[in-house]
């Protein structure tokens, strides 16, 4: 890597789409176990809610986020679009064991666990068939926050986003700009994966090549958001992809983080985003984390409007332990 090569400390989250928010809401909190760590609005589309769910903090690298646009087509796989999300689980392979069995019963859809990078890994989907994927990660250094109001024992719950699949028609231009641009680093003994930062389940990507050309919808992947520390790193970040030909938003004020926005050669869009200040920034108690609509200062004198634009979901967080 060049030394004046900034760095991507990892995924920060994932943001998909779906077209039916409420059973969406039902799934990923009730079935997945993840925290509805924010209920708000997409900031350009304030008809449409946007739901981060997370671990019990809403940390940096756990979050995966929906825009609800109901009515919209289902995604068409294919180059272009994010095939598969991971999400790292706590224990090994008994631990999707434990997950096999709960799919079951609440009448997942889930293929076999098989072994993805000398890791355990279980893939399936949720009702719109977003392609998911639960990796094993019992050996991680990172420091994690499991949800305790999820039905799933803490012992195997989600703490985290996993590596990221991306189809694109030309693997060799695109496996260019992760390592010449991006400073990613490829695995010698996989020429698919790619890492970035510390490296590990957390800040890995893989690519595969599709001849078909997809298109976002719902049970598809939005963009996908990489992390940074601060303002700084974002701007060193800009002048980097800019002064390298690609064109980029420039910075944008999300209040929970700061953004940067720009496609990667195949036309999947990224976003690099800081780690804080976090989801704490409106002031909601922690302990009552999407509750209520969350709204940045700039939509807050709409509040009023924006509610009766948008349907009430029926939302009541657990509080039961299951260490």
């Amino acid at each position: 890597m060049k030394t004046n090569q900034p760095v991507l400390h990892g995924l920060h989250h994932v943001t998909a789409i779906t077209a039916n928010a409420q059973a969406n809401l039902d799934f990923y909190t009730k079935t997945l176990g993840l925290r509805l760590v924010k209920k708000t609005v997409n900031q350009d589309d304030v008809s449409a809610y946007h739901l981060f769910y997370a671990d019990a903090i809403g940390s940096a690298g756990s979050d995966l986020t929906f825009f609800d646009w109901a009515g919209i087509r289902p995604v068409k796989a294919g180059a272009g679009t994010v095939a598969e999300t991971g999400l790292r689980v706590l224990g090994g392979e008994a631990s999707l064991q434990h997950w096999v069995k709960w799919f079951d019963e609440q009448n997942v859809s889930h293929g076999s666990i098989d072994t993805v990078s000398g890791r355990p890994t279980l893939p399936f989907q949720d009702g719109e068939g977003q392609q998911l994927r639960l990796i094993a990660d019992a050996d991680s250094a990172t420091e994690v926050y499991p949800w305790h109001g999820s039905p799933v024992p803490l012992a195997s719950a989600i703490v985290g986003l996993g590596s990221v699949t991306l189809a694109v028609g030309n693997t060799d231009a695109t496996s260019r700009f992760f390592t010449e641009v991006l400073g990613f680093t490829n695995d010698a003994n996989d020429p698919s994966l790619f890492e970035t930062g510390p490296g590990g389940t957390g800040a890995q990507l893989r690519l595969i090549g599709s001849s078909q050309h997809g298109q976002d919808g719902a049970g598809g992947v939005h963009h996908v958001a990489w992390r940074v520390r601060d303002e700084q790193e974002l701007l060193d970040w800009q002048r980097h992809l800019e002064g390298h030909g690609y064109r980029t938003s420039g910075e944008v004020e999300r209040h929970y983080f700061k953004s940067l926005y720009f496609r990667i050669p195949g036309g999947i869009l990224f976003e690099i985003a800081t780690d804080g200040p976090g989801f704490a920034a409106d002031g909601e108690d922690p302990e009552h984390l999407g509750e209520k609509l969350a709204l940045p200062p700039f939509l807050e004198p709409h509040r009023a409007k924006i509610e009766a634009g948008i349907k009430p979901l029926v939302y009541q967080p657990s509080t039961a332990s299951d260490s």
